[in-house]
């Protein structure tokens, strides 16, 4: 396998290095605007040459990862869809979807296969030099498939990120981005906010106010040492859905206001309480365990079908450790088999496909 990517920085270089482990994948070649960012992936081992143009590291790809930031997604893509031979995937990892995933697809030649990426990995770091093979390990992984996505070549990238330590989980692009808002640019910005609020009262009531940061200030401000070049970006691209969850989180710390101004101490206790348990019942990243099971799922062969399956399993947050289709010789119809691990989770799976109207049948391994 060949691989091209085009943006070298923290995941860009991140993504090379834990690529270049599998066994199969021969040559990753890669291209950044800076020079020093590609200079330093190079050196450190995350590409197998360096390549003079974006069209260039794609010439020649069965998978493309677009590693920029998203505003330069539209215009990379334009650059690499017409060097990708018919049978590649282009892929990204930005973490606005929608947009984007119509980007590639436009710039996509007849042949090459578009399915959108968003590893929810990264750091406040950034840049080659901050790049880890372990990067995504156990990190959930987004994939973005839609009605005119191929098959195989879901099937070829599902594989890769799982390969790679991640956990693929597939959702449909609109939807995307409303859920990263929540747990992700919203964060982002309550981060900055409150390191603002911080360093603001530190100028003018206490120089010493920082010093006294414990760890629960360092922890929820942590991501505010983020790009904001990157930042921008993504708020620009994610404006309404950010200003949708912006809009209810403004509601809700209004009502804790409320409830501190008027005394309502069991009102509190219920709030501190109820987001205590939502804490505790965050998945970790290594805590999905158990046996493997198979669903099996006759379907037409039309599109669309895969991604309805894949964001149906994905909307009820399970993960599919790997599938596989066997094509019918005739009749227009095939099997489509789901690995999941555990009982419960491939349970939750087969209760949404059968709801809508899949036969499935469940086989433990």
């Amino acid at each position: 396998m060949r691989v091209g990517i085009v943006g070298t920085g923290l995941i860009g270089a991140s993504l090379g290095l834990a690529l270049r482990r599998l066994h199969d994948v021969d040559a990753v070649a890669g291209f950044d605007a800076d020079p020093a960012q590609l200079a330093t992936a190079l050196e450190r081992g995350a590409l197998t040459a360096a390549a003079g143009s974006a069209a260039a590291a794609a010439a020649d790809a069965d998978v493309a990862v677009l590693a920029v930031p998203v505003s330069a997604v539209p215009a990379v893509a334009a650059e690499v869809g017409p060097a990708l031979r018919a049978g590649a995937v282009l892929t990204d990892v930005s973490s606005v979807k929608a947009r984007v995933v119509t980007a590639l697809q436009a710039a996509a030649a007849p042949g090459v296969s578009v399915v959108g990426g968003h590893p929810m990995a990264g750091s406040h770091e950034t840049g080659a030099a901050h790049a880890s093979a372990d990067l995504f390990t156990g990190a959930t992984y987004l994939l973005t498939p839609t009605a005119d996505t191929e098959p195989d070549a879901y099937r070829r990238l599902h594989s890769l990120v799982g390969r790679i330590g991640a956990r693929p989980l597939a959702v449909d692009p609109a939807h995307h981005d409303a859920l990263v808002a929540v747990v992700s640019h919203l964060p982002q910005l309550a981060a900055t906010t409150l390191m603002n609020l911080a360093a603001d009262r530190a100028r003018s009531e206490h120089a010493g106010l920082l010093l006294l940061a414990a760890g629960g200030f360092r922890d929820a401000t942590r991501v505010a040492a983020s790009d904001p070049d990157l930042w921008t970006d993504i708020c620009s691209e994610n404006r309404d859905a950010i200003v949708a969850v912006l809009d209810d989180y403004r509601e809700r710390i209004g009502a804790l206001r409320s409830v501190l101004a008027v005394g309502d101490e069991t009102g509190l206790r219920r709030a501190l309480g109820d987001a205590r348990a939502a804490r505790r019942s965050l998945p970790g990243k290594e805590t999905i365990t158990g046996a493997l099971v198979e669903l099996h799922l006759p379907i037409p062969d039309r599109p669309g079908v895969l991604a309805e399956v894949t964001t149906t399993v994905g909307s009820v947050g399970v993960n599919i450790e790997d599938l596989g289709i066997e094509h019918a010789p005739i009749g227009g119809r095939g099997t489509l088999r789901l690995a999941i691990i555990g009982f419960k989770p491939a349970g939750r799976a087969r209760d949404a496909l059968e709801a809508l109207g899949y036969e499935v049948l469940e086989q433990p391994l």
